[in-house]
């Protein structure tokens, strides 16, 4: 039998808020952690909290209560995993790994390296070699059997019960060395309210005719053609989709409200400034873009030779690396008054990461 133990009792004191009920791409932070393991494990105890699908376990005064009570309703046969629920970017492949190397070693602990300076927290303050230290994750799995024991003869016998921060320690503590695996550096605790990630996506479109002229404007990158697209700017649709899509995955109102086309200012003004003053926006609201999906519909020109070039000008304009940029082009197979030749249409898709001040 494979369990698995989330514990979600704790009060999000550093938060500042409940954290486990934050959400983060459309599911609580809690639902993401009982969903990976319902994928795995034969049976699912959340501790502190009622979570559909799941067994309920009373959270304790301390999270080694908390998970003793968790413990409580598992059997004496199995594996065991025990996972904060409050670590929500946990893959399935990666509990799944876990559960295989307990079943051969007892035990799976996983840990990383120290990548920043680490020092003694007395004075003198002298900085310590990080390489004699590592730090551990949950989730850590055990044989069911030999972490009760464990948990059962810390209880009785031990006072001190701070020192014990994880499972790992109440194992170490009664048993042997727990076996250490590789951990995941993208598999982390949310303990303060900057480390959860707050995505948004925007969706933008605008469609521009053709009219006499020599050269289009898109991305910012000048096509030579034979016509040119009417507008009351250099109506360069690329740009303006993308306006649109970086507007609303930030809650501000769109490119027609920020830049009205009744405004003598923007007359036939360079759009890269319109997407630039977007991108500022929403900034200023907290947001930075992760990265860009953008696609330009029309008969012609041939968009494909000059894809690179709009990658290149968007990703400096957004202030990412050229590769978060994907343009592509298409038509519509000569439907429509795009297919006729009377003009360009572009579609964008824009991820936007929230970030603290």
């Amino acid at each position: 039998m494979r369990y698995a133990i989330i514990v979600a009792a704790g009060k999000s004191e550093r938060y500042g808020k409940d954290k486990l009920n934050e959400m983060l791409l459309g599911k609580t932070v809690l639902q993401h952690s009982v969903d990976v393991f319902k994928a795995v494990a034969d049976k699912v105890i959340v501790v502190g909290r009622h979570v559909e699908g799941t067994t309920f376990a009373e959270g304790g005064e301390t999270r080694l209560q908390s998970v003793y009570n968790g413990l409580l309703c598992v059997g004496d046969d199995g594996l065991v995993a025990i996972h904060d629920g409050a670590r929500p970017f946990v893959t399935r492949q990666f509990v799944e790994r876990l559960f295989d190397e307990a079943a051969k070693e007892g035990s799976a602990v996983p840990r990383l390296p120290l990548t920043d300076t680490l020092y003694w927290a007395s004075l003198p303050y002298v900085s310590a070699n990080r390489e004699d230290y590592f730090c551990v994750q949950t989730p850590q799995v055990f044989d069911v059997f030999l972490l009760k024991s464990a948990y059962q003869t810390v209880l009785t016998k031990q006072t001190d019960f701070q020192r014990f921060t994880d499972d790992s320690s109440v194992f170490a503590s009664c048993l042997n060395k727990p076996h250490f695996v590789d951990g995941q550096h993208g598999n982390i605790k949310l303990t303060y309210q900057d480390d959860l990630p707050l995505f948004r996506v925007g969706n933008g479109f605008d469609v521009h005719p053709f009219e006499e002229g020599c050269g289009v404007v898109l991305g910012g990158v000048n096509i030579p053609f034979d016509k040119k697209l009417k507008g009351h700017s250099d109506a360069d649709v690329l740009c303006h989709a993308l306006c649109d899509a970086v507007l609303s995955a930030s809650g501000n109102k769109d490119i027609g409200h920020q830049f009205p086309d009744s405004d003598p200012v923007y007359k036939g003004i360079d759009s890269t400034i319109l997407l630039a003053r977007c991108v500022e926006i929403a900034l200023q609201d907290g947001f930075e873009v992760v990265n860009v999906s953008a696609t330009v519909i029309c008969q012609e020109p041939k968009i494909a030779p000059h894809a690179e070039a709009m990658s290149q000008r968007i990703a400096q304009i957004c202030k990412i690396a050229p590769n978060c940029v994907s343009i592509s082009a298409t038509t519509t197979e000569r439907l429509g008054a795009l297919g006729n030749g009377d003009g360009i249409a572009a579609e964008a898709v824009v991820l936007l990461r929230k970030f603290q001040f």
